[in-house]
């Protein structure tokens, strides 16, 4: 039987050590905002309203899809102040965006909105916030008695919502508990994990028929205003790669390919702005 060496147990943790490597570099190619090549035009992506847990995915989906029109990519962002930071003076391609974040940016940006989502018929949604009722109990729990408040949103939107809806910070006793999906924040509340559930409206009502059980021991505690889907916008000089690149997102539910990618960001297409749509941005 052979020996292994120690020069062979070194040589082998070496090669492991360079593979790894390899990866590590691999996946900040990919997936680094900073390393982006300065030839590509990008679509900028940051959504706090949504919890996507696996963005190199998507960029990987995203890019070999754009690279059928041309020199194409995703640059996706899983934090706000970069996203912010790094998109400041950028004309180098257009950025999706939460319509809530859009007007918190239009004054400190020069940029235009161009699209917005829609998604079963509809270019706007509210937010709903549930909590559990007991069979001693038809109302649910008094937040001002804290708990976990479940939401697939970031907790600083999840936090302005709450500030929006509630008229007052009875939830300031409360933690936010950010899971993946809507569907996930009522079923924390279900099986006890938190008190209430931050989501949208159509998905509570889509509760109702996966888990009617669930359903009728949730009661609606405060709804928004309707907000607007996520956006698309661009710098306010557009040259013709960005045109050409809103026409391509505009188009996206047109081939299977891109309604998958749509799918991805919870909708189902993408339509220009109407008059009203255009005033509740700027506002």
């Amino acid at each position: 039987m052979n020996r292994i060496s120690r020069f062979d147990i070194w040589q082998y943790f070496t090669m492991l050590k360079i593979f790894y490597g390899f990866l590590f570099l691999l996946a900040y190619l990919i997936f680094s905002p900073y390393a982006q090549s300065a030839s590509k035009f990008a679509i900028y992506f940051y959504n706090p309203e949504t919890n996507i847990n696996n963005f190199v995915s998507l960029k990987i989906e995203f890019d070999t899809y754009l690279s059928e029109f041309g020199s194409y990519q995703l640059q996706p962002f899983s934090d706000r102040s970069t996203f912010e930071k790094f998109i400041s003076e950028k004309t180098d391609g257009i950025f999706i965006l939460s319509s809530w974040h859009y007007k918190n940016l239009k004054d400190k940006m020069q940029v235009n909105p161009q699209l917005v989502g829609v998604s079963k018929g509809t270019s706007t949604h509210k937010k709903v916030l549930t909590g559990k009722i007991s069979a001693a109990n038809s109302e649910p729990p008094s937040m001002e008695k804290g708990g976990n408040i479940a939401s697939a949103s970031t907790e600083d939107y999840t936090t302005n919502i709450l500030k929006e809806m509630l008229h007052k910070d009875v939830f300031e006793q409360c933690k936010i508990l950010t899971v993946p999906k809507d569907i996930d924040a009522l079923m924390s509340v279900g099986f006890g994990m938190a008190t209430f559930a931050l989501t949208t409206e159509y998905s509570l009502t889509k509760l109702s028929t996966v888990n009617p059980k669930l359903f009728k021991m949730l009661k609606p505690i405060a709804l928004s205003e309707n907000k607007l889907m996520p956006i698309v916008a661009s710098p306010r000089d557009i040259n013709e790669d960005i045109k050409k690149l809103i026409d391509i997102v505009q188009k996206m539910a047109t081939t299977q390919e891109g309604e998958k990618l749509l799918q991805m960001l919870g909708l189902d297409t993408w339509k220009p702005l109407n008059e009203q749509e255009n005033k509740y941005l700027n506002q």
